[in-house]
């Protein structure tokens, strides 16, 4: 279980340093910590999720933004969703994926992943 991870910051303020602790639960036992590390080791299944981390998207915006194609994103999409990671909705036409799970946005925040920018939105 990854719980009460704890960092230590320091800030100088002139010749005093002023300590701040940050703790962050998150939650996951060995086997849910398995099933996260093993989906987002593959890279266009990390670079999905990492897509994800600021809003929602559309699943025509995620190739082009990936650079992977169509189908290859698709696959993958559909296996985060199988693993519980991400999930989906029905918007008219569109399929709109959001990550699922916020003991994975919470990790990749302690591990200072930054979303992928996303330009103009594009509707399908």
């Amino acid at each position: 279980m990854i719980n009460n991870c704890n960092t230590l910051k320091n800030y100088s303020l002139g010749k005093k340093f002023i300590n701040i602790n940050i703790s962050m639960s998150i939650d996951m036992n060995k086997d849910k910590s398995i099933k996260v590390f093993k989906a987002l080791g593959e890279e266009t299944r990390f670079l999905i999720v990492q897509s994800l981390l600021k809003d929602e998207l559309c699943a025509c915006e995620i190739p082009d933004l990936i650079g992977r194609t169509q189908s290859n994103t698709s696959m993958h999409l559909a296996k985060l969703h199988d693993l519980g990671l991400i999930k989906s909705r029905k918007d008219g036409k569109m399929i709109i994926y959001s990550i699922k799970d916020e003991d994975v946005i919470k990790l990749l925040k302690f591990l200072k992943i930054s979303p992928i920018k996303v330009g103009k939105r594009r509707s399908c």
